[in-house]
């Protein structure tokens, strides 16, 4: 069983590592975005970089739009950036911090996706956009960081030296393996969910908000056959994006 729960671990890295590289190379080879030009540009390098991880590590976009969600919202994503620290700090060698690190990381991340599943299932704004499998993510993630607390409260077993078992090839209790396990899954299948939007935002900022480069390769991209099946476009998988652009969307009123 020791075997086994630390071969999953490195083969669940190794699948994060290999669907986000694959995500970011689809990504990479779409058409090219129209820019967004009222959008501004931050100056310069440095400017680009402050903007990016206040939107990343603050979620600046959420508290300025949708304050109420960013107190849900915020403490999930905090939690799983502190884990991820305390994992690289693990490897790090660092001792008394990574196991702060990791409980901090493991409470926020417990707290924040608690407050998103009430939200996602009370929030009358959000039902519409709540399907079953956003429930089925997030009790993912609730049972991801309760198990290795359960662990810590019941057993003593801190998360970071369960880790630190696990990794080198040695035992731990079947609670914390169980938390070790949800934990290895969860982060093999994010990269083939939405939830892998972590991997966009390279694109989103640098290839659609401030790209200031021309894109000639736009006119091509027209010619497109487009096969939606939305209604509402019109495709056929004959007509060009040209033609489904210059034409009147279909009409939504029934005839009598």
């Amino acid at each position: 069983m020791t075997v086994f729960l630390s071969g999953l671990v490195y083969l669940a890295a190794a699948v994060f590592l290999a669907g986000s590289a694959f995500r970011a190379v689809k990504y990479a080879r779409t058409p090219v975005p129209l820019r967004w030009e009222l959008y501004p540009i931050p100056p310069g390098a440095a400017g680009q970089i402050r903007y990016t991880l206040a939107e990343i590590l603050l979620l600046r976009g959420v508290w300025r739009h949708n304050r109420s969600l960013w107190f849900r919202t915020w403490p999930f994503h905090s939690g799983i950036y502190l884990c991820a620290l305390a994992l690289a700090s693990l490897a790090a060698g660092v001792g008394r911090f990574t196991e702060a690190v990791a409980l901090a990381g493991l409470f926020l991340l417990l707290a924040g996706a608690c407050a998103l599943l009430a939200a996602r299932l009370f929030d009358s704004a959000l039902k519409p956009y709540t399907s079953p499998l956003d429930l089925f993510n997030l009790g993912w993630f609730i049972a991801a960081a309760a198990v290795p607390l359960a662990a810590f409260a019941l057993e003593g077993t801190p998360p970071a030296s369960v880790w630190r078992a696990v990794l080198t090839f040695h035992r731990t209790s079947p609670l914390a393996g169980a938390g070790v396990a949800l934990a290895a899954l969860l982060a093999a299948y994010i990269p083939f969910t939405h939830m892998a939007h972590f991997v966009v935002k390279y694109f989103a900022y640098h290839k659609v908000r401030w790209d200031a480069s021309p894109a000639p390769a736009v006119a091509a991209q027209v010619l497109y056959t487009p096969h939606w099946s939305a209604p509402h476009v019109g495709a056929d998988g004959v007509k060009t994006w040209a033609d489904v652009a210059a034409a009147n969307p279909p009409s939504r009123e029934k005839k009598p």
